[in-house]
């Protein structure tokens, strides 16, 4: 979710025209009913001013509407696969920062057969519940000693005690949970720091700093400053970044990210590192007043970790799971240096999106947050990104890869940032000259293993819908 950002003047005063809006048809509904239309309405005024394709929303009257959730999903366009509606604000905002209640692991899922489903374990964070009980490459078979299916695989990611077994391969690709105990986790609240490994690796004249970043998190920008201080420190010649399964996040995150890495001559604070396009309406709007600015320009911004990279070149890690924020990072850097993308094609989302709370005016005339719809947070895309060469167009899907190499979970998986993982082992090849991947095993023979493609509200809500397994 790249450029989750809060709109300031334009807000304020569409929250006055809400708030003024004659209300006496109000009295005569029950609470949840009225409570209901100020959802929906909410919904409707925001939408229609702000949404990316506002234009092509359907003519649908929010005081006949029901459920504000099943509103918000029939204005989207069929274009989108972004926008996000919840009543659970603050467990939105905690997955957007990092800090919500959580079991520690990230999981990619795969089916197996005509009804059944595994999930298999892609990186665990250090000191959560999964830390030393679950590791990468791990087969979760069953969810408390059942079967995975379609009715109980979201207890995989809801909050609670479960047990996990674990499955291994025999005779070349049958799954059996034989000999495997199983695994008791108690999900828990925490902060997970996205900075997930820094590491150097020599090799000949090189020294290659390693950054698994997981989500773009401005909460843990402290943390990214110090990785990146770090690789001054060890006086990296060359940068690896793995943003294989950073689904994205915030622009303050992203742009700290790009000015650490263009280089120093071209990473001036103040100067212009994307184009945002809005709706006809909001386009024109911004473009007349300059307190808009950063409504329509992102900037490099002043950072004392640059790190001044001698080739003036950065290689990123990808697969369908970069998005948004990941993308626009590889988007940005090209017009400043070369960017070369090692794995496979990312995802294209190339849309930015706006957090956007119900509020209403008090008895002073002030602005302020309606508490009564205080559970309710809106996050659709309002606009789409360029960078300052005008990249990417309207047509293009996804980026594809310089170098294409498969992200290999199913066993045996190779340890994030290990020097024999392909990825990693493929950018480190080029960097050294060598360009080819270093000796691997032969992968074993395994089941039909088909994974499933999540939409992008699946992942950024943690949510698994089973909907294609192709």
């Amino acid at each position: 979710m790249n450029g989750v950002r809060k709109i300031m003047y334009l807000f304020a005063l569409l929250s006055v025209f809400i708030a003024c809006q004659d209300d006496d048809d109000n009295d005569k509904l029950t609470k949840e009913e009225e409570l209901t239309l100020r959802a929906n309405q909410f919904i409707h005024d925001n939408m229609s001013m702000f949404y990316l394709w506002n234009k092509e929303m359907p003519a649908i009257d929010p005081q006949k509407e029901k459920d504000p959730i099943e509103y918000f999903e029939k204005l989207l366009s069929s274009k989108d696969s972004a926008s996000i509606i919840t009543d659970d604000a603050q467990g939105l905002m905690e997955s957007l920062t990092n800090t919500g209640e959580t079991f520690g692991y990230d999981l990619a899922y795969y089916g197996v057969g005509k009804d059944n489903y595994v999930a298999i374990v892609k990186y665990v964070y250090p000191n959560s519940p999964a830390d030393g009980k679950l590791k990468r490459g791990d087969i979760i078979l069953k969810i408390n000693y059942t079967y995975i299916t379609k009715d109980n695989i979201d207890k995989l990611t809801q909050n609670g005690t479960i047990q996990l077994t674990k499955g291994k391969i025999i005779n070349g690709n049958e799954l059996t949970d034989e000999g495997t105990p199983p695994v008791t986790l108690t999900s828990k609240k925490m902060e997970t720091d996205p900075v997930l490994i820094r590491k150097v690796i020599e090799k000949g004249n090189h020294k290659i700093g390693y950054l698994m970043y997981t989500d773009f998190a401005s909460s843990f920008n402290n943390s990214l400053e110090d990785a990146f201080n770090y690789f001054k420190t060890e006086g990296i010649t060359d940068l690896v970044l793995d943003l294989r399964y950073n689904h994205g996040g915030d622009d303050a995150a992203s742009a700290l990210m790009c000015s650490a890495i263009a280089p120093p001559d071209k990473a001036i604070e103040g100067e212009l590192l994307s184009y945002e396009k809005w709706n006809s309406e909001c386009q024109k709007a911004f473009e007349s007043d300059s307190r808009f600015d950063t409504q329509l320009h992102r900037y490099f911004k002043k950072v004392d970790c640059n790190l001044n990279l001698p080739n003036k070149r950065v290689y990123i890690l990808t697969t369908r799971e970069t998005i948004s924020a990941s993308e626009y990072t590889a988007i940005c850097l090209k017009p400043f240096m070369e960017v070369i993308r090692i794995g496979q094609k990312t995802y294209g989302k190339f849309t930015t999106m706006a957090l956007m709370q119900p509020t209403k005016e008090d008895t002073n005339g002030k602005i302020v947050a309606d508490e009564e719809l205080s559970n309710w947070l809106m996050a659709p895309i309002v606009s789409r990104y360029t960078n300052v060469d005008g990249y990417p167009s309207d047509a293009v899907k996804g980026l594809e890869p310089h170098h294409e190499v498969e992200d290999q979970l199913l066993p045996p998986a190779s340890t994030l940032g290990a020097e024999n993982e392909p990825l990693l082992a493929k950018a480190i090849a080029i960097i050294t000259g060598e360009n080819k991947l270093s000796p691997r095993s032969a992968l074993q023979s395994t089941p039909d293993f088909k994974q499933i493609h999540r939409t992008f509200n699946d992942i950024r809500s943690n949510r698994i819908i089973i909907t294609n397994t192709k």
